[in-house]
C-alpha cells in the first residue's frame, strides 16, 4: 500500500458563526493536507507525525484524526503539553483574520519525538514552512537533514510563509529555500514567492524554483489558477469559478488533492485541475477543513 506521512501541526480551531458564537474543529496546514489527501484517495495509508498532550482536548483531536482515517501511530502524547489554538474571523469577502495561541503547543515537539526508523521507506513525506517554523531554532536544519537521511521516494513541500513565526525574514528565507531545494514536488503560492524574492512574473518565479532544485512546481495563483512547471516546461491551468465564503484552508485542499492525484498516476496538469476544483469547493464553505467529521 502507498504510504504518505504528513509532518507538522494540528490545532484547535475556533471559527466565527453568523450568530456570534464560535464553532470548534481541529485543523492545521499539515493536518488539513493529510485529511484532504485521504479523502481523495482512501486506499492510501496516510500517517500524521505530530505530538499531542494527554488532556481532553488532545483526546478529542486524536479521535477526529481517527474518524478521518488518519493513522496517529507516529504522533506520541506528552504529559504537560496542550494543543495550540487559533481563531478565525472572516469579512464579507471571505478573507480571514487569525489569532493564535501556540506558545506551549505539543506539536512543537514533532521532530524530537519522531521515530526516524518508522519514517524510512515512505512513498511521500509532506512538510510545510509552518512545520519548520514551530520547531525550536536549532531543530529546523535538523529537520531537513532528517529528510535527507530517511530519503522518501518523494518529498513535497509547501512554503506557507508565516513571518510572525520566524525570528527574521532572513532566517525564514534561509530555511525555507533549503527545503524548497530538496522538494520533489513544490507547492508554493504566488504570494509566498513574491515575499521571498520580490515582484516577478509567475513563470520567472517558477523557473527560479526549478533552478533552486525543485523537481516539479505547482505554483498556485489564487483565482487565476495554477502554473505547473518543470525544467524547460510550464503550463497554466485555469481555476473554476468560486464564491468565496472563507478562504482559509484553500491551499491545503489544493495540496491534498494534487498529491493524491499524483500518487494515483495523474499528470501534474491533471493533478492541478483536481487541486483547483477542491480548493474552489472548500472556499465556498466556512472553516479551514469543511465536511466530514468536525
Amino acid at each position: 500500500m502507498t504510504r504518505v506521512i504528513s509532518m507538522g501541526e494540528c490545532m484547535v480551531e475556533l471559527s466565527s458563526r453568523p450568530d456570534g458564537a464560535y464553532a470548534r474543529a481541529f485543523a492545521g496546514d499539515a493536518y488539513n493536507t493529510a485529511v484532504h489527501l485521504k479523502r481523495a484517495a482512501p486506499d492510501i495509508d496516510v500517517q500524521f507525525a505530530s505530538v499531542t498532550g494527554e488532556d481532553g482536548l488532545s483526546a478529542d483531536m486524536r479521535e477526529a484524526w481517527r474518524r478521518e482515517g488518519i493513522d496517529d501511530s507516529l504522533s506520541p502524547s506528552v504529559a504537560g503539553r496542550l494543543p495550540g489554538l487559533y481563531m478565525i474571523e472572516t469579512d464579507a469577502h471571505g478573507e480571514r483574520r487569525f489569532s493564535y495561541w501556540r506558545g506551549q503547543s505539543a506539536a512543537r515537539l514533532w521532530l524530537s519525538e519522531l521515530d526516524e526508523g518508522r519514517v524510512a521507506g515512505a512513498d511521500l513525506v509532506f512538510m510545510s514552512g509552518v512545520s519548520l517554523a514551530i520547531l525550536p531554532l536549532q531543530e529546523r536544519a535538523r529537520a531537513l537533514a532528517f529528510i535527507d537521511r530517511v530519503a522518501p521516494r518523494a518529498f513535497a513541500f509547501d512554503p506557507n510563509l508565516r513571518p510572525a513565526l520566524w525570528e527574521s525574514e532572513s532566517a525564514m528565507g534561509e530555511i525555507v529555500e533549503a527545503a524548497m531545494a530538496r522538494a520533489t514536488i513544490l507547492l508554493p503560492s504566488l504570494d509566498d514567492l513574491k515575499r521571498l524574492w520580490g515582484e516577478a512574473a509567475p513563470e520567472a518565479l517558477a523557473d527560479r524554483c526549478v533552478a533552486l532544485g525543485a523537481g516539479e512546481v505547482a505554483l498556485t495563483l489564487g483565482p487565476e489558477g495554477c502554473l505547473v512547471a518543470t525544467r524547460g516546461a510550464a503550463e497554466r491551468v485555469e481555476a473554476p469559478k468560486a464564491v468565496a465564503v472563507d478562504t482559509s484552508g484553500a491551499g491545503d485542499a489544493f495540496n491534498g488533492a494534487y498529491l493524491a492525484a499524483r500518487l494515483k498516476g495523474a499528470s501534474a496538469v491533471e493533478a492541478a485541475r483536481a487541486g483547483l476544483a477542491l480548493a474552489a469547493r472548500v472556499v465556498s464553505l466556512p472553516g479551514a477543513l469543511p465536511g466530514g467529521e468536525r
